[in-house]
């Protein structure tokens, strides 16, 4: 799978302290997928920080080349169906 980046995706990812390896190992390997809007897939997978587990989302596009649209983290599992 070949992965690129918008430039939103990559200033979201800076801001949150999201490094590339744990957006491409949610998308290799994720906990659940799931529909968006506009024929979107969101991934979801695990991080730590600061000793806390925290849901990571990763919005994209595409199949054979996927474009990450944008990347968040929370902490707010229930709202997202989860537990941790």
């Amino acid at each position: 799978m070949q992965i690129s980046y918008t430039q939103h995706a990559l200033a979201r990812m800076m801001e949150r302290g999201i490094s590339q390896t744990e957006v491409e190992s949610t998308l290799a390997d994720p906990v659940r997928t799931m529909s968006a809007q506009n024929g979107r897939i969101e991934s979801q997978g695990w991080i730590e920080r600061a000793g806390q587990r925290q849901l990571l989302r990763v919005l994209t596009e595409g199949e054979l080349v996927v474009l990450v649209i944008t990347v968040m983290s929370t902490t707010k599992f229930e709202k997202y169906g989860v537990a941790p």
